[in-house]
């Protein structure tokens, strides 16, 4: 992902043990477990996790059918990459495929690549689970022990993935949603910073999604023709953004329980008409090498761009912007990987212990790899089980389903209100057939 200096974290972070696995037994459905992984330098932390399970279940085989989605990452520069997308295509259309069959085995895990790499159609997490595909954790938990993570997990403002009445999902790795600039750019472009949350860390800024987008929209409406300003932001990084600021923010637009979708409203607008503006100060370059570090620390050195999705290193005035939800209570962040058990898994114990062996797994045992050395690096108060702001949602899929009209309406073929209307009715049918 991205933000490879460290910022791609074990969301669930809490130190557990497998003490209630060891001795166990359990009626075996059958000798074998299926797992369904997408690999991108994790092996090492997937096998150190079968391991522990194999010392408590020692007569059982397990199954870790790979993925390669390493190829569509953005750690590394693409340029001596198979740019091709149909393998993690493929196992997107297998997984929906064999979930709807009750054949997807025991484990299967979902991603959000589709956020850096549209060209992959992501399954409907959200339709496979109101359809009954995956069991619900909180009986598991009863019997077997919670998670480190139950804590955190279940105060998702995402109550269809996480609530007392049914739990699905459980994050592994997230992303939050930030950008960096610097003092001195901020203030040669007139570009408004909000002051620090506390005078001990000027370099720290929390700001509003919608009070964001609008201030970007206002700032390229201001300097967007200006042939010597940088650009607003890259193009990779509003990719991203535009995937991730309704859901992820604190937006429910979708009720895939009742059918109910509430697109047409004032927020929305906001967050639409910004969004389109800032894209009129979007470079196109194919993506490209975008989104690594070495592209943006570079890019930082040319004054290419105001705002940068990763940390700037190596500057005195960096100032880190983060953004916090429409209604100013928790960082937006979204889960980059999660793992469910199929309700069809005739191992659900066994594999619930594996989960439990993945959020327990020892940094030592999986080796210093890049998405792996800061997996348990959450600090201070994100270690507070009584801290009810940290919040970690699964990325919805709804707009992939209506890329052509969103692809139409940043191009400006739409007016907004055209637009919204027809999102509202093409997504009440969306969601409900």
């Amino acid at each position: 992902m991205k933000k490879q200096m460290g910022i791609i974290a074990l969301i669930l972070t809490i130190s557990i043990l497998l003490s209630g696995c060891s001795g166990k037994t359990v009626e075996q459905k059958n000798d074998s477990l299926s797992f369904y992984f997408l690999s991108n330098a994790n092996e090492k932390w997937y096998e150190a996790a079968k391991e522990r399970v194999l010392e408590a279940y020692p007569d059982i085989k397990i199954d870790l059918k790979w993925w390669t989605a390493t190829q569509y990452m953005m750690l590394d520069s693409r340029e001596y990459k198979d740019t091709d997308i149909t393998p993690l295509q493929e196992y997107y259309d297998k997984i929906a495929s064999d979930l709807r069959k009750d054949q997807a085995g025991d484990i299967v895990m979902g991603d959000a690549t589709y956020i850096e790499w549209p060209e992959a159609t992501p399954p409907d997490w959200h339709k496979l689970m109101r359809n009954g595909a995956f069991v619900d954790l909180n009986p598991l938990a009863e019997k077997n022990g919670e998670l480190g993570t139950t804590t955190y997990v279940k105060i998702s403002s995402d109550q269809t993935i996480a609530s007392e009445n049914q739990w699905t999902m459980i994050p592994l790795l997230y992303e939050s949603c930030y950008f960096s600039t610097t003092e001195t750019l901020a203030k040669q472009w007139d570009f408004s910073l909000p002051a620090p949350p506390e005078p001990t860390d000027l370099s720290y800024r929390k700001i509003n999604i919608v009070t964001f987008l609008e201030q970007c929209a206002q700032w390229v409406e201001t300097y967007g023709d200006d042939p010597d300003a940088p650009s607003i932001m890259p193009d990779y990084e509003f990719q991203v953004l535009k995937s991730v600021a309704f859901d992820v923010c604190g937006l429910t637009i979708a009720d895939y329980e009742t059918g109910k979708v509430d697109f047409d409203n004032s927020t929305v607008k906001r967050i639409l008409e910004a969004l389109r503006t800032i894209s009129t100060d979007i470079e196109d370059s194919g993506l490209g090498d975008q989104g690594t570090y070495e592209f943006e620390q570079n890019a930082y050195k040319e004054k290419r761009y105001l705002l940068y999705g990763t940390t700037l290193e190596g500057v005195e005035d960096r100032i880190m912007l983060w953004l916090d939800d429409i209604n100013d209570t928790y960082k937006c962040e979204y889960a980059t990987r999660w793992v469910a058990i199929p309700a069809s898994s005739e191992n659900q114990t066994i594999a619930y212990a594996y989960i439990q062996a993945l959020l327990s797994a020892d940094r030592a045992e999986v080796g210093h790899g890049m998405s792996l050395v800061q997996y348990r690096g959450l600090h201070g108060e994100n270690f507070d089980p009584n801290r009810k702001a940290f919040n970690v949602v699964i990325p919805s899929t709804w707009q992939y389903a209506l890329a052509d009209l969103f692809d139409s309406y940043y191009a400006g073929n739409m007016e907004t209100d055209e637009f919204m209307n027809q999102v509202q009715k093409r997504l009440e049918v969306y969601i409900t057939e």
